[in-house]
């Protein structure tokens, strides 16, 4: 066995083979935009092409309209990314709109970490 990892870009042919091996392990694909190997075979991936979007709006100054178009703008500004990742929170009211908009829910439990540059 090789101790070397080799990483490179995520090619559409890709998907099935890390698909499998990820789910052989209990974990999902989500967005990969790298693929890691070892010994020829798929042993992870990353995705690093994925931006996210933190926003607060108001509770009491923003309307429905105001936040949809705010949200509208956003999608415009990173209409270029093929996925966009809006982290919510449980008692926001954008919890029961964001899937109205075509929004899924990631539903596995993770925890965000953030590293300041």
């Amino acid at each position: 066995m090789s101790n070397t990892i080799k990483i490179r870009p995520f090619q559409p042919e890709d998907m099935d083979k890390l698909v499998k091996a990820a789910t052989e392990d209990g974990h999902a694909v989500y967005f990969p935009s790298f693929v890691w190997e070892k010994d020829g075979e798929i042993v992870g991936y990353s995705s690093v092409a994925v931006p996210v979007v933190l926003t607060w709006q108001h509770s009491k100054k923003m309307n429905a309209g105001d936040s949809l178009k705010a949200l509208g703008f956003m999608e415009g500004v990173l209409s270029a990314f093929p996925f966009v990742c809006l982290p919510c929170d449980p008692e926001s009211p954008f919890m029961r709109f964001l899937p109205k908009q075509g929004y899924q829910m990631y539903t596995k439990l993770v925890n965000l970490f953030i590293k300041p540059r």
